[in-house]
């Protein structure tokens, strides 16, 4: 870049009209359509000007048909990867993808056959369930446990369940939503190890890993020893670039036995591609000019997550996790009664829409995820009431 741009996340930007699922379906998810919300995990902070205009560049082209998987869009992938997180690539071991939510399909059907059992680390990303179940698979739903207000693996309950023979795949959220961990090296190598010793292939899905806060450090799956060779790896611009309805999304998978057999069921499924329009976003956002867009990125949304975390704080009743990651913040609201009455006080009183705890699963019921991928302005008096609400 000949000069550095000045991201501005301030300015507050009307979504009306533009079908957002996180405004336009308020009435249906919360019973009224002026609700402010801060549930569906995307920002309402823009995507940068440079990738709009790419954007705008190939629409202007007027020509919208079939289109290759060329080779920019990989070498962009690689070029991010190694740039940004320290993981060397090969191309021929990416595969495009609509969505990560897709890839977690088709990799549970994949792996599994119907009946197996799939582990997963709940409180989760609701789609790690949902996804299990409608493939007709069991889930084997294995508690974090909070330790000094952040979630922490029970690796012994995790040996057990892993040493089940129908469990054929297990599903991580690195970095962690809701609860923000950033799993270290360590965490990492010893689930890489249970997976290896129980025959168990590990999906990865890093699509927040993006987004972290100093002096945490994203370890990818792909960076431990002995995970590649049973390893999925997920990732998209969805989150970092605000960009989730492009679906431009890619798995990484080293081992070429495990690669084949993904492909083939995404072949199948007629699924194994990006659209026009997700392939240039794609190539685009993983750049220089990217990068520094995350870098200006970041700093904002650590201001907003500590900000939102110290006024929760004032409420002796709350337990906050601080997030060492994504722009989510998990909070305990258990202890202000049953979470169908902490609901509607939200909504009814404090007139805030949040996550409700059930949607990550039974581990979560009574907690609330906050998206603070907002202007604060916006963001901060929200939160502000859900205090003084609380308060009362």
């Amino acid at each position: 870049m000949d000069q550095k741009i000045i991201y501005d996340f301030d300015p507050v930007i009307s979504r009306a009209g533009t079908f957002a699922e996180k405004y336009d379906a308020r009435k249906s998810f919360f019973g009224k359509d002026d609700v402010e919300p801060f549930w569906v995990a995307d920002m309402d902070l823009p995507t940068p000007a440079f990738l709009v205009d790419r954007l705008h560049e190939r629409v202007n082209h007027a020509m919208f048909g079939y289109t290759e998987q060329y080779e920019e869009l990989f070498q962009s992938i690689i070029w991010w990867m190694m740039d940004q997180h320290n993981v060397a690539v090969d191309p021929a071991w990416i595969s495009l993808s609509p969505s990560v939510v897709t890839s977690i399909s088709f990799a549970i059907q994949t792996y599994t056959e119907i009946g197996d059992t799939v582990a997963l680390l709940s409180p989760v990303y609701g789609p790690f369930f949902t996804c299990t179940t409608q493939n007709k698979r069991r889930v084997s739903d294995c508690p974090l446990q909070v330790v000094e207000g952040q979630f922490q693996i029970d690796y012994a309950a995790l040996e057990k369940q892993l040493a089940d023979p129908s469990v054929k795949l297990m599903l991580l959220c690195n970095p962690h939503n809701p609860g923000g961990r950033v799993w270290s090296q360590e965490e990492l190598q010893r689930l890489a190890v249970l997976c290896n010793e129980n025959q168990v292939a590990l999906f990865s899905d890093e699509i927040h890993c993006d987004i972290v806060y100093p002096p945490s450090i994203h370890q990818s799956m792909l960076n431990i020893n002995g995970a590649r060779h049973n390893s999925i790896m997920a990732h998209s611009i969805g989150k970092t670039f605000n960009c989730s309805g492009l679906q431009a999304s890619f798995t990484i998978i080293p081992d070429e036995s495990l690669r084949n057999s993904f492909r083939k069921t995404a072949e199948e499924a007629h699924a194994g591609d990006v659209n026009l329009l997700g392939k240039t976003a794609l190539t685009h956002a993983f750049s220089p000019e990217g990068a520094e867009y995350k870098r200006q990125l970041t700093a904002y949304l650590h201001e907003n997550t500590q900000q939102v975390c110290k006024l929760l704080q004032k409420l002796d009743k709350v337990k906050v996790m601080q997030p060492e990651a994504t722009f989510l913040v998990w909070s305990d609201f258990r202890k202000f009664g049953p979470w169908q009455e902490v609901f509607n006080t939200l909504i009814h009183t404090a007139n805030v829409a949040l996550s409700g705890g059930r949607f990550f699963g039974p581990a979560g019921e009574g907690w609330f995820r906050i998206n603070c991928g907002h202007p604060r302005s916006k963001l901060i008096p929200a939160v502000e009431r859900i205090v003084s609400t609380l308060a009362e």
